[in-house]
């Protein structure tokens, strides 16, 4: 396969879940789409992930993509070019993005910065449509429904979202990971602190929500 040097809006691509969970499939989106600025020097591809997943990639159906619900807001991915130049993440198929999904999202955050998980939180911030160099505080309910502003490996992906589908499942995620080192831990609190994208009205999501609620 000829190596890619950019993706598009809209794309799907196949990732494989640990622990032989199967593969779950992920809209693409290329903030340089719908960004007011230039993010081409800095991460800029999302992915949203769906709750439709086959044991086999090539099972893939786009009738059941488009018919599952949204599982997680965007999340950002440091190596999404390498990672499908190596065959490991496959393009699957081509759709077009929700209206939630053409909005450069606000990002949450926490203090104090040297803090490694939720837990360890003393304050809460996000950054307004992702811009990385102004935060703004705010309450831990006006941002719970905000995925993290930090970019994800390749692999800390799988994880989060194979913990996602333990979750969403009912099935008990310490039964597949010991949850003592710091990866584990990391996507796990944040999954833990994040509220369920299923419950979150498409007007809010990846909306900072507002003194009035809006």
């Amino acid at each position: 396969m000829p190596k890619i040097d950019n993706l598009s809006s809209g794309q799907i691509v196949g990732i494989p879940l640990n622990h032989n969970l199967g593969y779950i499939f992920c809209k693409i989106v290329n903030l340089m789409d719908y960004a007011e600025i230039d993010l081409s020097k800095t991460f800029h591809f999302l992915i949203y992930p769906f709750g439709y997943i086959e044991n086999d990639i090539k099972l893939f159906s786009l009738p059941k993509f488009l018919n599952s619900e949204p599982l997680t807001g965007g999340i950002f991915i440091i190596d999404i070019l390498p990672i499908i130049n190596k065959n490991k993440w496959k393009i699957v198929g081509q759709t077009e993005l929700l209206d939630y999904e053409k909005r450069v999202p606000d990002f949450r955050g926490f203090n104090p910065i040297v803090a490694k998980y939720e837990t360890e939180a003393t304050s809460w911030r996000y950054y307004e449509k992702g811009l990385a160099t102004k935060w703004i505080l705010a309450e831990y309910d006006a941002v719970k429904h905000l995925e993290d502003n930090t970019a994800y490996s390749h692999d800390l992906i799988e994880k989060r979202l194979s913990m996602e589908i333990l979750r969403k499942s009912n099935i008990e995620i310490q039964k597949f990971y010991e949850l003592k080192e710091w990866q584990d831990l990391a996507v796990y609190y944040n999954m833990l602190y994040t509220q369920p994208f299923c419950e979150i009205p498409n007007a809010m999501k990846g909306k900072v929500k507002s003194n009035n609620g809006a």
